[in-house]
């Protein structure tokens, strides 16, 4: 089984494959959700899963867009917006992209 990602909700292999993996180990050491399946059980599962992946992966999308609506929030609660008008004096700085190569080490910053 792996692990769901914070930001879809869902795994990554089952946003692929439309089902959830079983890991080599849960074959080998019969686990109880190795041990209910039967075939016919399985067969109308997968056929199920691959016919509801596209609203899987609908959701998932809904689901980044709200989480990144979520964490733009959190990032912008700290700003504060400030308005400059004309003739206010600001601190600008020079670049070395912008800086006058002749200025010598006297040069404003």
């Amino acid at each position: 089984m792996t692990t769901s990602k914070v930001a879809t909700g869902q795994t990554p292999y089952s946003l692929v494959f439309g089902t959830e993996t079983v890991i080599p180990t849960e074959v080998v050491i019969l686990t109880a959700r190795y041990l209910l399946q039967d075939q016919e059980n399985n067969d109308r599962i997968l056929t199920q899963d691959l016919d509801t992946i596209d609203e899987l992966r609908d959701l998932a999308k809904i689901h980044i867009v709200a989480h990144q609506q979520r964490i733009t929030k959190a990032y912008n609660k700290n700003i504060k917006v400030r308005r400059f008008q004309l003739g206010d004096l600001v601190l600008r700085k020079i670049f070395q992209n912008t800086k006058d190569p002749i200025a010598g080490k006297l040069a404003p910053k």
